[in-house]
C-alpha cells in the first residue's frame, strides 16, 4: 500500500471516527437494539483478525456493531526487524470506511504510548521503536506524513461505548492506586494535553491495572454502568473477572475469545462467559 493510500484511509478513518452518529464526547452511545461483538486486544493476531471480519457478516447484519481494540505491536516482524502491525491496523481502518457506522475503535494503552513515543519493552526491544521502523522501511521520505495521519487515526478513537442495558466497554480501568486525581469526565468532555500525558486521566484509564471492588463499584456509580468489558489484561484462557462487574477479554492468541451480545438485553457476567465464542472454532 503506498503512503498516499495510507494516508487517505486513516485520515478518512478519522474523520468518520469523529462524526459517528452514535458518539457523545468520548463516548459511543450504542442503539437500544441490533448486536455487538466486543473484541479483546489483537495485536497484529492475522488468523483472529480475519476470522472477526468473517464472523461479523457486516454486509449480511447492518445492524451489527463490532468494537476493536489494540490492534498494534505483535505478529512477524517484517525484513527491517519493523514492527508490521500498522498493515492490519490500515485493514481495519478500511472495514471501517467499507461499513461506516458498524466499526468502532478504542483508545488503548499501546496505541497512546506510540502516538506520544513512549517505549514499551518487550523481550529485549522497545516495541514502539519497533513500529516507528515501518513508516520509513516502507514509506521512506512520506514516512512522517504517515505517522501523521496514524497519529490523527488514534487520537480519533472514543474511550468507550455503552449500551442501553448498562454495559460499558473501555480498555481498562484506573487501578486502586489511580483514582486519586482521576477525572472521570473525560467521558464527556474534549480531552486536554495533560489528560493524556503520563498520569492524566486518560493516561491512568487506558493503562490501569489491580482493579478492585471499590474502584469497579465507584466507577459503576459514578457513570450509570452496571458491567464493565475491557482488555489489556492478557488472559491465558481468553477471558478472566475481576469480582462480579469486570469481564476482561483477550482476543490476542489460539485461545481468544470474542463477545457478542444483543443490545436490547441486560447481562450478568455468568451470561457473558456463557455466550464467549472462541475464535479458534470460527470456521
Amino acid at each position: 500500500m503506498s503512503a498516499k493510500e495510507s494516508i487517505d484511509i486513516l485520515r478518512a478513518a478519522a474523520q468518520l471516527n469523529m462524526q459517528d452518529p452514535l458518539r457523545s464526547g468520548q463516548l459511543l452511545h450504542l442503539p437500544p437494539s441490533g448486536e455487538l461483538i466486543v473484541t479483546g486486544d489483537l495485536h497484529n493476531h492475522r488468523r483472529n483478525f480475519d476470522k472477526i471480519v468473517k464472523f461479523a457478516s457486516l454486509k449480511e447484519f447492518p445492524e451489527r456493531h463490532v468494537i476493536l481494540q489494540e490492534l498494534i505491536h505483535g505478529g512477524p516482524l517484517g525484513p527491517a526487524g519493523e514492527d508490521a502491525s500498522l498493515e492490519m491496523l490500515l485493514n481495519a481502518a478500511q472495514w471501517s470506511l467499507q461499513y461506516p457506522g458498524q466499526v468502532h475503535f478504542l483508545l488503548a494503552n499501546h496505541d497512546l504510548a506510540q502516538v506520544f513515543s513512549n517505549p514499551i519493552m518487550k523481550e529485549g526491544y522497545d516495541l514502539t521503536e519497533r513500529f516507528n521502523r515501518a513508516f520509513a522501511t516502507w514509506f521512506g521520505g512520506h514516512g512522517q506524513e504517515v505517522a501523521a495521519a496514524f497519529r490523527d487515526f488514534i487520537l480519533s478513537q472514543t474511550l468507550g461505548c455503552i449500551t442501553i442495558g448498562g454495559v460499558m466497554v473501555c480498555h481498562s480501568l484506573p487501578g486502586a492506586k489511580d483514582m486519586q486525581g482521576f477525572d472521570p469526565t473525560i467521558l464527556q468532555r474534549q480531552l486536554t494535553q495533560a489528560d493524556l500525558q503520563r498520569n492524566g486521566s486518560v493516561f491512568k484509564l487506558v493503562w490501569g491495572r489491580e482493579q478492585n471492588d471499590e474502584v469497579i463499584n465507584t466507577l459503576s456509580r459514578t457513570w450509570w454502568t452496571d458491567i464493565f468489558i475491557c482488555g489489556h489484561q492478557a488472559q491465558d484462557n481468553g477471558y478472566g473477572t475481576i469480582g462480579r462487574k469486570m469481564l476482561i477479554l483477550d482476543s490476542a492468541h489460539n485461545h481468544g475469545v470474542i463477545l457478542p451480545l444483543l443490545l436490547d438485553r441486560q447481562y450478568t457476567i455468568d451470561d457473558m462467559i456463557d455466550t464467549l465464542i472462541p475464535i479458534a472454532g470460527i470456521a
